[in-house]
């Protein structure tokens, strides 16, 4: 009997996962590495690539029509490599200084998310190599503008591609866990207004700073958050805090703003967040004298949860007990994704993917070797399960 696992070969992943390392591709700059997957995915077979006009790069294998497609979705640029020695070594390291016992691959983006990029890769490519018969389409989509937009790369995807799909995988780092969804995230700006006087004589005037200072102590110790089982608690914690007194003069600043971010669950409104801003404000203003304070909605990237019973989740459980011995136990992000976009579209979708989402954006950023060969072989194996 055919097996598929005979057509995944681990070096050829890790070399892969070298070279889309060793491309930079921060957001905007994502052409390069686009080429460099088209390349890779021509080379492999794939029925059809195309490279569109935001660099999003999509493969795709055809099926017969007979069964429910499957869409492997990722971003492809990555974070700023900030003061990361070596960020595009793509280099293969003792893991144990990150506290893996077994070698690593290191740079920028390795676990956010080239990697993962290259298991969906090869894991479609071993189809084809099997000659295996789909029922339904897979498509293997790589997009960019995930670090610094809403976004904007797998909408206009979406939009413009003729992407359409029955379930989808997002393969975000999930440590070869099963995740359900995450929390949306809402950054609220709350302009204070005082009143300015000269900084001799600070009692005619009203403070926006003071005043901004004693909102926030207020906020974080009186908000009251939602929890989920599965999503995690809802958290609030403040981003910025600034005041456009230019100090040519002393004076007494009358403006400040305060920048929260609010993590919340699916069902929660942007009217329903701004109200109970507006609330613990008039609530404040019960204890902070000549608190003058109004919250707006400056982001908005939303929140997703795919139920446990549905057949995608299911799926994807059933394939990973059948590599890894156990459908392992259901978790969440706890950062956003673009698999919420495309769940926002009614395509059920589910988190898989190598590494922990705990190194990404940070100096360690790295990849366990064996999570390559692992997640390849889960993704096959649940193409297998939906399209087979």
């Amino acid at each position: 009997m055919m097996n598929i696992f005979d057509y995944i070969k681990l070096e050829d992943i890790v070399n892969f996962t070298q070279r889309l390392v060793q491309t930079p591709s921060e957001s905007g700059q994502e052409k390069a590495v686009a080429q460099v997957i088209a390349r890779e995915m021509k080379r492999l077979a794939f029925d059809e690539v195309q490279v569109d006009a935001l660099n999003n790069v999509i493969g795709r294998l055809k099926g017969d029509g007979t069964g429910p497609s499957l869409l492997l979705n990722g971003h492809i640029d990555h974070a700023e490599p900030g003061a990361m020695p070596e960020p595009y070594s793509g280099k293969i390291m003792d893991g144990s200084r990150f506290g893996v016992p077994e070698p690593v691959l290191y740079g920028r983006g390795a676990v956010d998310m080239k990697g993962a990029i290259a298991c969906m890769v090869y894991a479609a490519a071993a189809m084809k190599k099997a000659g295996m018969k789909l029922k339904g389409d897979v498509i293997v989509a790589g997009n960019p503008f995930e670090e610094e937009s809403a976004a904007q790369g797998v909408l206009y995807m979406l939009d413009h591609d003729n992407v359409k799909a029955d379930y989808a995988i997002c393969g975000e780092a999930t440590n070869l866990n099963v995740y359900v969804g995450h929390r949306g995230n809402a950054e609220v700006k709350i302009t204070v207004k005082g009143r300015m006087s000269h900084a001799s004589n600070p009692g005619r005037g009203v403070n926006a700073v003071v005043k901004g200072a004693e909102l926030i102590t207020y906020l974080l110790q009186h908000y009251r958050l939602p929890k989920h089982d599965l999503l995690g608690d809802c958290t609030v914690t403040i981003l910025d805090f600034v005041t456009h007194t230019t100090r040519k003069a002393p004076v007494v600043p009358d403006c400040c703003e305060i920048y929260v971010d609010r993590r919340f669950l699916p069902g929660e409104t942007q009217e329903q967040i701004l109200q109970e801003f507006r609330a613990l404000i008039k609530q404040a203003q019960t204890q902070i004298s000549d608190l003058d304070a109004e919250p707006e909605l400056t982001k908005w990237g939303i929140a997703f949860y795919t139920p446990p019973e549905e057949l995608i989740v299911q799926k994807l459980r059933v394939a990973r007990r059948k590599v890894m011995g156990e459908g392992g136990e259901l978790a969440a992000w706890v950062f956003g994704t673009d698999g919420a976009f495309v769940a926002d579209r009614g395509i059920p979708t589910v988190g898989f993917g190598p590494g922990d989402e705990y190194f990404a954006h940070t100096p360690e950023d790295h990849l366990p070797i064996s999570h390559l060969e692992i997640a390849t072989k889960v993704y096959a194996q649940t193409i297998l399960e939906v399209c087979g």
